[in-house]
């Protein structure tokens, strides 16, 4: 696989020292049990005709398909509902992409590190992977099409968890909210930013595009470099500008 996007692993990253210190533990082994759980789950709820995937399902996988975008859009809307001054702004916004930069970042030194295949690939190729509970399907189709670059973790799935994790820590995490999709063009509701990134893990499966160890574990790289820059970065003074910020979390 040619990934048009694979320069990216070696930007120098904005707030974090080395992103190789959050990589992800790696896709499971293709003889193992739970390997065989993922691929038959997203065999069965990822194809393009499945029978298996509810209504609401397909909306969410669609719904997502547009990509990290819906975030912006997010952070925009939760700006304008809760009238952050332009301070307030001047430190969310840089907060969000400089944080979902290094997880982009530590994202592609992932899928770089671990060449992992797409469901497509390992769906037709199961002949030969070793394990005697995946069966070949040469015809399967994902529902979305599949992007040009490793499973291995999901690119979506780091930013996601990045978005959500920065938010959660400028608002706290109870914040309802709603947001269509360009791709979709349907409404989507949550009431918490975890809830957004579990739709995603869920979503990205649904699509056909991932399996969910490559959602699971590309969250986790968003939130611990979330995580990180919470701990080092853009910390507020203990001053009114402080107090202001604690408002606008307890909203």
């Amino acid at each position: 696989m040619n990934d048009p996007f694979a320069w990216v692993k070696d930007v120098k990253p904005f707030l974090v020292v080395d992103p190789a210190r959050f990589r992800s533990r790696g896709p499971n082994k293709l003889t193992s049990s739970r390997y065989a759980r993922e691929f038959n789950e997203v065999k069965q709820l990822g194809s393009l005709t499945s029978s298996a995937r509810t209504a609401d399902q397909t909306d969410m996988a669609r719904f997502w398909a547009e990509g990290p975008a819906i975030w912006t859009r997010i952070a925009r809307d939760m700006s304008a509902g809760r009238g952050l001054r332009e301070a307030d702004n001047a430190r969310l916004f840089p907060m969000l992409y400089l944080t979902a930069s290094d997880a982009v970042i530590s994202c592609w030194q992932d899928k770089a590190r671990w060449l992992f295949w797409r469901p497509i690939t390992a769906i037709r190729e199961a002949d030969r992977d070793g394990n005697p509970a995946t069966e070949a399907d040469p015809a399967w189709l994902p529902l979305i099409t599949n992007p040009p670059y490793p499973d291995h973790a999901s690119g979506l799935s780091c930013v996601g968890g990045s978005h959500a994790a920065t938010l959660r820590d400028f608002f706290g995490n109870r914040a309802k909210f709603s947001i269509t999709s360009s791709s979709s063009n349907t409404t989507r509701s949550f009431t918490t930013f975890s809830q957004a990134i579990d739709e995603i893990v869920d979503a990205r499966v649904y699509s056909g595009i991932h399996f969910r160890a490559a959602d699971v574990q590309g969250a986790r790289i968003g939130k611990q470099i979330a995580r990180y820059r919470e701990r080092h970065y853009f910390r507020p003074k203990r001053d009114s500008s402080h107090r202001r910020h604690r408002r606008h979390r307890s909203h």
